[in-house]
Parts: C-alpha cells; structure tokens; sequence
C-alpha cells in the first residue's frame, strides 16, 4: 500500500539520500554530484517553508516532492524517486499531487527548472518548456525552465 503524506523534519536524512541517489542513477560524476549535494540536501527548513509529499511504502520512502508556493507561481524545488522504483507511476503521483496542492493554494502555474534528464517526464506530465535559467549548483550551468498551467 502507498500513501504520500507531508514530509516531517526527521525525513531529511532519508530523503537527501534518495534524491542523491536519484541524481546519481543518471550517471554524473562525482565531481559532478559533489557539486550538487548541497541543493539536494533537503533541511528541516526546507520542510518546515515549503509544501511536500513523500511517496510512503511499507518499506519506507521511495519518493518526494517539496513545492514553494510562497510567491505569485509556484515552484517545484525537489521531485525524485528512488532508482529502485522508477518506472512504476511513482513520480506521476507525486507530481499531481504536487500540482493539486499548489492549485488549491490559488496558483496558476508551478515553475520547474529541470533536471536535462527529467525534461522528457515533465513533457508527459503537461509542461511546456518556457526558457532556460540558471542551475542552483553552478551557475555556468543552463537548465531547461517548464511551466504547467494548472
């Protein structure tokens, strides 16, 4: 049985070494991971700003999301599901619980500034690419900018 329920300040272990894993199964370095660690690190923070769900199995997290729905548009700051369940639906239902929360808090849109390989996933799940920003880990780095219309 799975569930999402929000993520409380004891996940953040748990859930920065999922996303880190998640990143990692796309075969970046560890130069390049090393890099990333510090906006993958989620934080009690983190969790206590901002609108999460985590994917709970009975063996534990196997996803999450965390939503920043403070300003005019939404933003969805983390989605990642463990390599080990990828392919199962897993990142389909955190999104649209994602985009249903962000909906009912008044929201039109929810920003995504994605991962080059997770592009093709938001596609599917009805964003468009609006543009290019700036990777939050360097800032040499362009990262495709997807917008859903809610």
């Amino acid at each position: 049985m799975i569930s999402i329920r929000p993520a409380v300040a004891a996940d953040c272990q748990s859930l920065t070494e999922l996303a880190l894993a998640a990143k990692a199964f796309w075969g970046y370095s560890d130069q390049q991971m090393l890099q990333f660690t510090p906006a993958l690190t989620v934080t009690d923070q983190m969790v206590a700003r901002w609108r999460s769900g985590v994917l709970q199995e009975t063996q534990g997290a196997t996803g999450f999301y965390l939503l920043d729905d403070d300003g005019a548009e939404a933003e969805l700051m983390l989605l990642y599901v463990s390599p080990l369940h990828m392919g199962k639906g897993y990142g389909r239902k955190l999104f649209t619980a994602a985009a249903t929360t962000a909906r009912k808090r008044g929201h039109l849109h929810i920003r995504i500034a994605a991962d080059p390989h997770a592009g093709g996933f938001y596609k599917r799940m009805g964003a468009r690419q609006s543009g290019w920003c700036r990777s939050h880990w360097n800032s040499a780095e362009e990262l495709p900018l997807y917008r859903l219309k809610l």
